[in-house]
């Protein structure tokens, strides 16, 4: 009897530490770094950009840059 009752103390300490662990990982999933495409966003709103190739007139911004592409 005193194997029984030991062996549901366990497993409901265990089922109790599986369920505390469960949103901890949803919540490191979440905060993970993004990768490189995901940062990069769109290329109208990119400051590095060198030149308004391929960017639309009225997404170009205030900042001036040459509208002709480089090679």
């Amino acid at each position: 009897m005193k194997t029984l009752v030991l062996a549901c103390a366990c497993l409901a300490w265990t089922c109790a530490a599986l369920a505390t662990e469960a949103p901890a990982a949803a919540s490191s999933a979440a905060s993970e770094p993004k990768t490189l495409k995901e940062r990069l966003g769109d290329k109208a709103s990119d400051d590095q950009r060198v030149n308004n190739c391929h960017v639309p007139v009225d997404r170009r911004g205030a900042k001036v840059r040459p509208d002709k592409c480089m090679p």
